[in-house]
């Protein structure tokens, strides 16, 4: 849950998520960066030592300087490569690092976040961009933040170079400089010109392609989302038999899909900042071509400053690619800190409860409590003013109608939830002023819709205690009745589950999450009517294993099973959010029509009150 250090402030933004987990490696981010520009020197500085090359060589021929020129090219062509080896190794360290980095925390945050906020997110989207997004981020870093970095730098060497050996007439550019006047050769007056005019149409072509990046990751989105709900519904889809209806719909989500990339293409396809610095090179060439001829430069003058345009526009060639890369970079970091800044309600005590009586009264303080919903309407509750008090110890049933909220009680008691109104307290204390992993510590759940992780047996029930032994496990297996079908499987407790326990019946896996809640050794037990799915010799040997564990400690069962509810200390009736009646089983029958009603629908309950009156007759 949310806390005053939750992280949550490292991303306030797009930018500052990117580059926190560079931050992470300074030295190394450092380097790379250093070496990015060194780089960038040993591809500009031999094209220059290549034209004093061609001077030497129509002066003096092959002399010793001019070999010596050719020495420290093929030495500078080396020093390069092995640069060029070093400085991307360094870089995809650093962006692997930080795409493991931030995919960890990621699912740190969500383990941190309450229900709600699970409620309200797609688990699917989640999926999308756990994978996806922050992929896309880590490709904006590298290549595209290299390339950028390296693409500017080129710039300003290139500029730099050029102004020391470009000897043509001057120009005098005042729209560069503005109020200054000053005189630069007309190769430099290119790059000074062509420069501004080729950046100002990259920054146009990636805003234009943006929206188009954006919407092709939205449709991605649910492309996936489409294809994990069909994997995870495959035998309800086969069952009725909508594979074609299925594939029709994929195949819709699809051609979406397509046109999204067929625009980015269409767009990539009239890359007008490439002709811009086609041209630059292309003038300078003709106008070099001129001076050559003229004798304003030499040949070897000639060949240093195509060579140095050739070189700026091999480097940044892709620099709009690489800009768009980037600015996706952000649409993808900006959806990750939509959700890393999502607004949790429920807040941990900065200081926790020293002492809590576990074992005390439970009390519901006129609770109420709603659960946010997507379409907007937050007006439905599902506890509605619910006071009541139920003593540390008892056997406790709750009973009522679909929608009653009578697993929304036991979602109060885990703090998987905090109530919208009131409190809930056990022990005299207030459940906010406890932490939730204290809560889930000491109060142990068996849900309805069992869930089994893709997991050994062993590990399925030393999910909640993961230091248990296997003597434990086996324990806790036999308590609930589940001992004698592990042993029976191929590896036994070493058995690998299917996903979500689907190559186990029913009752297998209810078992198993009653095996599961054992070895926790909650002081509260809470059980969502969890032997529905079991047999009635099974159900009686995992009812004489639930009387031995609920001994000492307070149990709260959802059912509507005849001898949990005989049985039960305390009978709790709920409808529609709202308490209606409460007492014992005896108590409830004799004063409460409601109650009666309910109870003579349940199997076996005519006979039982059939013989509970002959029995009265008799005496």
């Amino acid at each position: 849950m949310a806390s005053n250090d939750n992280g949550i402030s490292k991303t306030k933004s797009p930018s500052r998520y990117m580059l926190g987990g560079l931050i992470r490696h300074p030295l190394s981010i450092t380097l790379a960066t250093i070496l990015t520009v060194v780089s960038i020197l040993l591809v500009t500085i031999p094209t220059v030592i290549v034209g004093l090359a061609v001077d030497e060589l129509e002066v003096g021929g092959l002399s010793t300087q001019f070999v010596n020129y050719v020495w420290l090219i093929v030495g500078l062509g080396l020093l390069y490569m092995a640069m060029y080896f070093v400085v991307g190794y360094i870089w995809a360290v650093v962006t692997l690092s930080w795409e493991r980095d931030a995919r960890q925390d990621f699912f740190e945050d969500l383990q941190d976040y309450s229900m709600t906020f699970h409620d309200e997110v797609d688990s699917k989207r989640l999926l999308s961009v756990a994978m996806q997004d922050i992929s896309w981020v880590r490709f904006s870093l590298n290549p595209a933040l290299r390339n950028i970095l390296g693409g500017f730098a080129s710039i300003i060497i290139t500029g730099v170079l050029l102004s020391i050996i470009d000897q043509t007439p001057g120009l005098i550019v005042l729209f560069v400089i503005p109020f200054i006047n000053v005189p630069v050769g007309i190769f430099t007056s290119i790059i000074l010109v062509g420069t501004p005019i080729y950046l100002l149409y990259a920054y146009k072509y990636a805003n234009a392609v943006e929206p188009v990046r954006r919407q092709r990751s939205e449709v991605m989105e649910n492309l996936t989302s489409r294809t994990q709900g069909v994997f995870q519904g495959i035998e309800v889809v086969r069952a009725f038999g909508k594979e074609e209806h299925e594939q029709a719909k994929f195949g819709e989500v699809s051609k979406q899909y397509e046109k999204r990339v067929a625009r980015e293409g269409q767009l990539a396809a009239f890359y007008l900042p490439a002709l811009i610095l086609t041209a630059m090179t292309t003038i300078a060439f003709f106008y070099g071509g001129y001076s050559v001829w003229t004798g304003i430069i030499t040949k070897g003058t000639l060949i240093q400053i195509l060579g140095l345009l050739v070189a700026l526009e091999m480097l940044n060639f892709q620099l709009p690619h690489m800009l768009l890369m980037m600015r996706g970079g952000f649409v993808n970091a900006q959806r990750i800190v939509d959700i890393l800044s999502w607004k949790e309600p429920m807040i941990e005590p900065e200081e926790e409860v020293a002492e809590i009586n576990w074992l005390g009264d439970i009390e519901f303080n006129h609770i109420s409590f709603k659960y946010n919903t997507t379409n907007g309407n937050n007006d439905h509750y599902a506890l509605k003013d619910l006071n009541i008090k139920i003593p540390g110890g008892y056997r406790v049933a709750l009973i009522g109608g679909p929608g009653g909220g009578k697993s929304t009680v036991l979602k109060m008691l885990l703090r998987l939830y905090d109530p919208t109104e009131g409190e809930v307290r056990i022990g005299d204390v207030n459940l906010r002023d406890v932490r939730t992993s204290t809560v889930r510590d000491n109060v142990g759940l068996v849900e309805q819709d069992i869930f089994l992780f893709r997991m050994t047996v062993h590990d399925n029930i030393a999910f909640g205690r993961p230091d248990a032994t296997r003597e434990q496990v086996e324990e806790a297996a036999k308590r609930a009745q589940a001992h004698e079908f592990i042993v029976e499987l191929e590896d036994g407790y070493d058995a690998m589950i299917g996903e979500r326990g689907m190559t186990l019946s029913g009752g297998q896996r209810q078992r198993l999450a009653i095996a599961r809640a054992l070895i926790q050794d909650p002081k509260i037990l809470l059980l969502d009517d969890s032997v529905s799915a079991v047999d009635a010799q099974t159900e009686f040997l995992m009812r004489k294993a639930l009387d031995e564990v609920m001994v000492g400690r307070t149990s709260i069962t959802v059912t509507q099973r005849l001898r949990t509810l005989i049985e039960s200390d305390l009978v709790i009736m709920l409808d529609k959010g709202r308490l209606i009646d409460a007492g014992c089983h005896d108590d409830l029958l004799r004063e409460s029509e409601l109650y009666r009603r309910i109870f003579e629908r349940l199997p076996g309950a005519k006979a039982l009150l059939a013989g509970v009156a002959i029995k009265g007759g008799a005496q």
